[in-house]
């Protein structure tokens, strides 16, 4: 027979433990993430599952890399600024609404699709729309923000960065979970920037009504009215497919392949919605802007070089997987800065506007090599033209791409090494 000594109050342990580390942290990642995605406007036919689903999805990208998430952010930001000089009484706040789908285009013979901030201006400054007396106020009515949730994750994030903070002056160690945590942190700072003046989980778009067919409108227009297009009818008028949109477009199209549908694409022609995961366009300003963001990201992982791990290999694993991290940011940006200046403009002289069947069939006169590289440069169920990705610039891309998913898994998870250094 063993005694059992009856106590009253017990306090805990001085030290941390693994689950009060992995619990903070994770609850501070998920709710950085959670509260900073901001969907787009979804499809008058989708449910409740299904914009709960576009949400999750854009939670995923922002957890599994959350410097992609940025990115999306950088791009809305930067097609709002622009789309905000067409129109003068308009705010950010209306340019984001627009470019999320927030306005559909109702047309005889036409089934409604949504048109964004540039389209919307030539259609209003022509004559085939009224132009739209919406205000802020307006939209942000039709905006449902959860503040609670938002307030707990700026609360949460203060608490965890301060601890962190108080714990490198007292020259406690932080476990490597704890540092990837802040750099969720971080992301999460400017993804919100960015995101500020964007209506948050928007429901239902406004119709607008034109008495003028499409065909009349992509005649007045586009050189080529009767050509294909692959989105909607008047994609034309703003699409801007940049080094970042196709890469991306490539790699989601890849995993619809192997049946890991990271996002739910519209499957309607014309489409229904915007999708939330567009890159769209960054300029040079917004890219100087995020340069430092995504540099000093990267080499937040550097911090633990000289951090305890089980074993040697683990860490000199680590400091390669964090070395590459910077190299990766680093050259990144170099790289889309590289694309601005040369691959886009070149890309741009040849641009022409595609008739069905021009230029879209597979070679015959030329040797396999060619063929094959043909079909790789563009895996695109129609093949959208404007998601041509050069082989030369596919190929070096890939293969970071792949360095950087291990370097990912291994230094940016984290989750690997909790080690108990209170």
């Amino acid at each position: 027979m063993t005694s059992t000594n009856v106590s009253n109050w017990v306090s805990e342990p001085d030290g941390r433990g693994t689950w009060g580390i992995l619990s903070s942290c994770v609850l501070t990642i998920i709710l950085c993430c959670w509260s900073s995605v901001y969907p787009n406007v979804p499809s008058r036919s989708d449910g409740e599952y299904k914009q709960f689903l576009y949400k999750f999805y854009l939670l995923s990208v922002g957890i599994l890399g959350p410097e992609i998430l940025l990115f999306i952010a950088l791009g809305q930001w930067t097609s709002a600024r622009i789309s905000k000089k067409g129109y003068t009484d308009w705010t950010m706040t209306h340019s984001f609404f627009a470019d999320m789908g927030g306005f559909l285009l109702a047309a005889p013979g036409s089934e409604l699709f949504p048109i964004d901030a540039e389209q919307l201006l030539h259609l209003v400054r022509d004559g085939y729309l009224v132009y739209p007396g919406l205000d802020a106020e307006d939209i942000k009515d039709k905006s449902k923000s959860d503040r609670f949730t938002s307030f707990l994750a700026i609360i949460q994030a203060m608490w965890f960065f301060i601890n962190c903070i108080g714990r490198v002056a007292q020259h406690i160690f932080l476990t490597t979970l704890e540092l990837t945590t802040l750099t969720f942190i971080l992301i999460f700072l400017f993804t919100s920037y960015y995101w500020y003046h964007k209506p948050k989980d928007v429901t239902r778009a406004i119709v607008l009504t034109t008495h003028t067919p499409i065909t009349a409108i992509r005649a007045r227009y586009h050189p080529y009215p009767e050509s294909k297009w692959y989105q909607t009818p008047l994609d034309f008028l703003s699409r801007n497919e940049w080094y970042c949109s196709r890469l991306w477009r490539y790699y989601v199209q890849i995993l619809h392949y192997l049946r890991i549908p990271l996002f739910l694409r519209p499957t309607s022609r014309p489409y229904d919605r915007f999708p939330s995961d567009n890159f769209l366009y960054v300029d040079k300003l917004a890219e100087w802007m995020a340069t430092p963001v995504i540099v000093f990201y990267s080499c937040m992982f550097m911090f633990a070089w000289n951090f305890s791990f089980p074993t040697l290999t683990e860490q000199l694993l680590w400091r390669i997987s964090a070395a590459y991290l910077v190299l990766f940011g680093t050259a990144g940006m170099c790289v889309c800065w590289h694309a601005h200046v040369f691959i886009m403009p070149k890309l741009a002289k040849e641009k022409k506007f595609y008739v069905e069947g021009q230029s879209l069939d597979l070679p015959t006169k030329k040797g396999l090599l060619h063929r094959l590289a043909w079909r790789l440069q563009n895996i695109h169920p129609d093949r959208d033209p404007e998601l041509d990705v050069p082989l030369k610039v596919l190929l070096p891309n890939v293969l970071m791409c792949v360095v950087l998913c291990v370097s990912r898994y291994y230094s940016g998870g984290g989750f690997h090494w909790i080690e108990e250094l209170a």
